[in-house]
Parts: C-alpha cells; sequence; structure tokens
C-alpha cells in the first residue's frame, strides 16, 4: 500500500475500514442463487466486459429474467451466453430469459434517450434496477496541467455526465417499478483519495457520490433508492489504464461487485439511499450497522473544519 498510502490527504483508509470484515472474493451471504428477481427488470450499462460482464451473470444467476444490456456496440454474443446461462440455471417454473442488446454511447443523448424508449416499450415502460456501470479511465499518469486535455475531459465525459444522461433518461422508468426503484452508480474508492496525476478520474468518480446524493434527495418521496459503490480493485482493461505501480492491488474478483449488486437489489433498501459503500465490506457485518448508519447519518461526503 505504501505507493498509495504516501498521497492520502483524506480519511479513504478509515472509510475502507468501515467493516472489520472484508472480501476479495464472492462469498455464500451475497450468493445470487439466494436472491428472486423473476420479477425484475434489469438495466445494466458497460455491460460488455469486466464489472458489468459480471453483473450480468449474477443477475441472471439471481433469476432475472427481464435483462437490458449496454455498450458501445451491441453486446450480442454477450446475450447468447446469457440464454445459455439462464437455461443451466433455471429455477422450476421460472421464464425464459428476455435480454435485449443495445449499443449505447453514453456521451451521446440521443443515443440514450432512443435505448430509453426502446427499453420503455419492449418492457412496459417500468425498470426495477438501473447499473451505471460505463466508465473512462484515462491511460497514463500525468498532473493535470500535462495531461492530454481532450482525454481528461472525456473521463468526465463518461463518468459524470454519461452516467447523468442514463439516469435522466431511465429515472422516468425506474420510477414506475412496483418495487425495487433502485439506482447502483458504480463509483469508486478513488473519490476519497488525492492522488497526483488521478485528477481526471478520482473527480469525475467524487462527483458521482454527490449527483447520488442529489437524485437519493430530489426523489426521495418518490421512494428511489440510490446508492454508490466501490467496486474493489479489480485487474480490468479499464483498471490496467492506472500506473503500473498500482497494478499488484488488483486482486479483487469481478464477482464480488457484480454479486453485491444483486445483494442490494434483491429488496428496497432505503436506508442505503444517496451513500456510499465498498463491496469489498462484508454485507452481512455491513447491515447489521443499519441502525448506526442511518442514526449518524454516516457514508455521505462532507468536509470537515
Amino acid at each position: 500500500m505504501s505507493a498509495v498510502s504516501e498521497h492520502f490527504t483524506t480519511n479513504a483508509e478509515v472509510v475502507a475500514g468501515f467493516c472489520k470484515k472484508r472480501h476479495s472474493k464472492p462469498y455464500p451471504f451475497i450468493d445470487p442463487a439466494k436472491a428472486d428477481l423473476s420479477g425484475q427488470t434489469v438495466v445494466i450499462t458497460g455491460a460488455s466486459r469486466g464489472i458489468g460482464r459480471a453483473a450480468t451473470f449474477s443477475f441472471v444467476r439471481a433469476g432475472c429474467r427481464r435483462l437490458v444490456i449496454t455498450a458501445r456496440s451491441a453486446p450480442e454474443g454477450l446475450a447468447a451466453e446469457l440464454r445459455k446461462e439462464a437455461t443451466e440455471t433455471a429455477r422450476a417454473g421460472s421464464a425464459e430469459l428476455d435480454v435485449l442488446a443495445l449499443a449505447v454511447d453514453v456521451t451521446d443523448n440521443a443515443s440514450v434517450e432512443a435505448a430509453a424508449a426502446t427499453v420503455a416499450d419492449r418492457f412496459g415502460g417500468v425498470v426495477d434496477t438501473l447499473v451505471n456501470n460505463a466508465g473512462y479511465l484515462p491511460a497514463g499518469a500525468d498532473r493535470m496541467g500535462e495531461a492530454d486535455a481532450a482525454d481528461w475531459l472525456h473521463c468526465a465525459e463518461v463518468n459524470l455526465k454519461g452516467l447523468y444522461r442514463v439516469s435522466r433518461q431511465f429515472l422516468p422508468l425506474v420510477l414506475r417499478s412496483p418495487s425495487a426503484r433502485t439506482v447502483i452508480n458504480v463509483g469508486s474508492a478513488g473519490a476519497h483519495h488525492v492522488v497526483p496525476a488521478m485528477s481526471a478520474y478520482q473527480t469525475s468518480k467524487f462527483a458521482v457520490c454527490r449527483l447520488t446524493e442529489f437524485a437519493a434527495l430530489e426523489y426521495r418521496d418518490q421512494g428511489l433508492v440510490a446508492v454508490t459503490v466501490h467496486p474493489g480493485c479489480i485487474h480490468t482493461e479499464l483498471a490496467l489504464g492506472l500506473p503500473a505501480n498500482y497494478h499488484h492491488l488488483l486482486t479483487d474478483a469481478p464477482e464480488l461487485p457484480a454479486d453485491t449488486f444483486v445483494w442490494i437489489a434483491k429488496e428496497r433498501r432505503a436506508w442505503l439511499s444517496g451513500r456510499y459503500l465498498e463491496a469489498n465490506w462484508d454485507m452481512e457485518e455491513f447491515e447489521g450497522k443499519q441502525e448506526d448508519v442511518v442514526k449518524r447519518d454516516v457514508l455521505k461526503f462532507r468536509m470537515t473544519v
């Protein structure tokens, strides 16, 4: 941790230790096979690889039978794999998987708007759970003054503005859900760090946490549950854009956040709305902290003075 710790200027390590028990791989308490999402329609962006891809399988294993998967190119191959997975893991009486693969560019308003219209038409105007997973991490390790300006801004375009575009178009569908009304925003512990040469990514993920808080507050009276989740440190194509001296930290399995998303979505967790959590935390221990979390209103951004 020395490469990271020397640059901590926040309480990021305290946040990471909020739960004493931590995980790097899936564990029984969040096993998606224990959930029943057969009644849910789920949308996952950035679904073609890494965390998003793992999430699609976790939701199918949880019984989800109405699934929308998006990527910059329509992930038809993944859709075929998921249909096979659904058949192999089908529960008695379960319906056939209806999976919709869409090409969506989250940096393009028209693309996102068209996707929402297609989903609304296909699934009766209702989405139960939205997983905002599409993300971008600039390659290289340059200070903001030396970084490629277009690349720096593209990070914000995808991570913040892209998440906003998707949320804006899909919120009306989520708010029609008779049950979950859940938005899971994939954030990063980087939101709590100030690390040289990481300004684009960490600033955008910091903003995602605040946008989640706004969504939770502005739509609280309509029952929205909006949560930011740090997925862990995972060896994905995206994460390999980190400086090489951080690659040894990429030891978590993508199935860990994927199964955690299912745990969040399997019931309405109003107490989590507007808050940040880490997939590495033990969710059984975390669930036991519910009263304390609500009483102290923690896991939100505040400035200490």
